[in-house]
């Protein structure tokens, strides 16, 4: 691999290092949101700060080297030309990076294992994140919800993974968590769940009365932003 970036404060450094094959490209010229992300800045975009605060975290615990073995798994080193399975797989990919260096922060874990693969399997029953420190051992579930047309279609996803996720759970584990990332919706994110009061406080009620009713922590954040999550409980 290249050195890191010097300038870790940008994400679209952090993905020109993971991704040195994919050159930068508007999605009228490509397809590819890999190549499409290359051409957005950092400032004034909290989902992207956040995004390579999450690969600089990954840099420091000494796990860069397998995320981009993992990256390169699950959409290609190359140009995946709008392939949205590749896309929405590494999207995934990214908020489990995403959901690690929450975990670090929250629980002060150092070593954290993943399971494997994404763009082929249910990521309900397949996502999960394992790490341990001095007083429990956690299994994290990351989920991306998906974009909707209706509030209703957010519930339906979120208990749908609360039911995987609570028939997965690892046995030997004491907190299982549900790491809920809200997709990105380009332009539009910070006028929708999340943002808008009147839509994201139904979901976190509903949030809220499902995860309960299993016995499931659970972590709602905007779109990679990690650090100031919109609602947690565990």
């Amino acid at each position: 691999m290249l050195t890191p970036p010097k300038d870790q404060e940008e994400m679209s450094n952090w993905l020109n290092y993971l991704f040195p094959n994919i050159t930068p490209a508007m999605y009228d010229q490509d397809g590819c949101w890999v190549a499409f992300m290359k051409t957005r800045e950092t400032a004034h975009n909290p989902p992207f700060s956040w995004m390579a605060r999450a690969f600089t975290s990954s840099e420091k615990s000494g796990e860069i080297q397998n995320l981009q073995t993992r990256l390169f798994n699950e959409h290609g080193s190359d140009s995946c030309g709008g392939d949205k399975i590749r896309d929405n797989a590494v999207q995934l990919v990214i908020s489990q990076t995403c959901a690690s260096a929450w975990s670090r922060e929250a629980f002060g874990i150092k070593t954290l294992s993943s399971t494997r693969g994404y763009a082929l399997e249910e990521p309900a029953a397949n996502c999960w994140i394992i790490g341990e420190n001095n007083e429990n051992k956690i299994a994290i579930n990351v989920i991306r919800l998906t974009p909707v047309r209706q509030l209703s279609e957010v519930h339906q996803q979120i208990y749908k993974y609360v039911e995987a996720t609570s028939q997965n759970r690892p046995t030997d584990t004491s907190l299982v968590i549900m790491y809920f990332d809200i997709w990105f919706d380009g332009p539009t994110y910070a006028y929708d769940l999340g943002y808008n009061l009147d839509v994201t406080q139904p979901v976190i009620d509903v949030l809220k009365s499902f995860a309960s009713a299993e016995d499931l922590g659970y972590v709602l954040t905007r779109p990679f932003q990690w650090g100031n999550p919109v609602a947690e409980w565990y």
